[in-house]
């Protein structure tokens, strides 16, 4: 079976906000101050930075980032033209069966189309990193000690989503049937209350599925940061690589230290997430 994890990403690359990585596998969770090396579909963590303390997110000293959609409690996504959703209460069923037997509510969830997607979050909050001043010194600290690499990043915002379920198809005709513990309803187009998949559901049957997931705390979308290269490049520039040997000081320079606590986002960028490469790539 093919990756679905290059579909997963570009689908939904930029439905938080610019600069927000998309979580894969969708049940892997993440943490503010979590560090890694960037890997094929993301981050791969290879530590976590002690006393990463979080706030609420927001628009904070160096940002430098759209904030994402504040106040949004709940996001679902579709596959323009590929899903289709037929409601049903439990009332209407002339005999329900098995594990639908006192569920309140169902919903049949059909594909039309390989990776088609069908993802609903529900209590969804975002938290970040409460001091990026420190966070730009202690990395630029660490990288002059030789003690932290380049190409490193560092988790500053955190969206989690308290739960949510994800499909994904693996080809066209796929189908899954979920269990409800509160009453569905279509809206008026047939897809306005997904939101409410995302709450006190099970997956009762599926077929032809290459990710199904319904699941709580779950952490939908990340940020990272990470020392910026350009700010590096003029470092190495006026004191030599910090990797080898050279004339520079034996600690970062007062006037460097006192740049980047003023505005840190002089030494620490975004980069982009990287997209899977294609099957026949």
């Amino acid at each position: 079976m093919a990756d679905p994890s290059r579909a997963f990403i570009r689908a939904l690359s930029g439905v938080w906000g610019r600069d927000y990585w998309v979580t894969w596998h969708p049940s892997s969770r993440r943490a503010l101050g979590d560090v890694g090396t960037v890997g094929p579909s993301g981050l791969v963590q290879i530590a976590t930075l002690p006393g990463a303390d979080a706030v609420p997110s927001g628009p904070g000293p160096g940002s430098g980032s759209d904030p994402g959609p504040a106040g949004r409690d709940s996001l679902t996504w579709y596959t323009t033209g590929a899903v289709d959703v037929t409601y049903g209460g439990t009332a209407q069923a002339a005999e329900p069966t098995g594990a639908l037997a006192g569920a309140h509510g169902r919903a049949q969830v059909r594909f039309t189309r390989k990776n088609a997607l069908l993802v609903a979050y529900r209590g969804l909050s975002e938290t970040r990193l409460a001091d990026q001043p420190r966070l730009a010194r202690d990395l630029l600290t660490r990288y002059w000690a030789g003690d932290w690499d380049a190409g490193w990043c560092v988790v500053s915002h955190l969206v989690t989503a308290a739960s949510g379920t994800v499909l994904m198809a693996a080809g066209k005709g796929a189908t899954a049937e979920l269990a409800a513990g509160a009453s569905l309803a279509a809206g008026p187009a047939g897809l306005a209350d997904l939101a409410d998949l995302a709450a006190e559901v099970r997956v009762h049957r599926s077929s032809a599925l290459q990710c199904e997931l319904v699941g709580r705390g779950l952490t939908p979308f990340y940020r990272v940061l990470r020392l910026r290269r350009r700010f590096l490049r003029g470092i190495e520039v006026s004191y030599g690589d910090v990797r080898g040997p050279s004339d520079r000081p034996p600690q970062v320079p007062p006037d460097i230290l006192e740049e980047v606590e003023d505005t840190p986002e002089a030494a620490l960028e975004s980069p982009p997430q990287p997209v899977p490469p294609a099957d026949d790539e």
